[in-house]
């Protein structure tokens, strides 16, 4: 009536958990190598906090004529820049492959033999008069010149 069934998986033999391990941690490595070489290509828009944090440190050490105090500080202003959100546009940040190329708006303040300071200045477009406006300031013009 009843049938005897052999277990077979108990004659496998199972991967050590070692293996398991080593094999896990090469995919790891493998997948988060990609994926950084994949980052280079994103837009400026698209990147992370962390990655533009590195980008603002490779920034501020190639920042030509600068001591070290000089690059932590710029390093601190473009983060805290990048923190009150004045640098997520593309025409504040000229940046390609990987590198920035410039920081719209930043200005370097030295006086005497004192240290350099940094401050990104915000770029605000200028509000135009929208057509609609004139052409109302128009007719209550031509109005006053007809009741007179």
């Amino acid at each position: 009536m009843f049938r005897v069934v052999k277990n077979t998986r108990r004659n496998r033999r199972s991967p050590s958990p070692q293996a398991t391990e080593e094999s896990v941690e090469k995919s790891m490595t493998t997948f988060f190598d990609a994926e950084s070489a994949h980052a280079l290509h994103k837009p400026w828009l698209r990147l992370e906090r962390g990655l533009r944090l590195q980008r603002f440190r490779a920034f501020a050490d190639v920042y030509p004529g600068l001591s070290d105090v000089e690059k932590e500080t710029l390093y601190r202003t473009l983060v805290k820049a990048n923190d009150a959100k004045l640098l997520n546009t593309k025409q504040q940040i000229q940046y390609e492959n990987g590198n920035i190329l410039a920081v719209r708006g930043l200005k370097m303040v030295r006086v005497g033999d004192s240290p350099a300071t940094f401050k990104i200045e915000a770029v605000r477009p200028t509000k135009r008069k929208a057509k609609d406006d004139e052409n109302k300031e128009d007719k209550e013009d031509e109005e006053d010149v007809e009741k007179n």
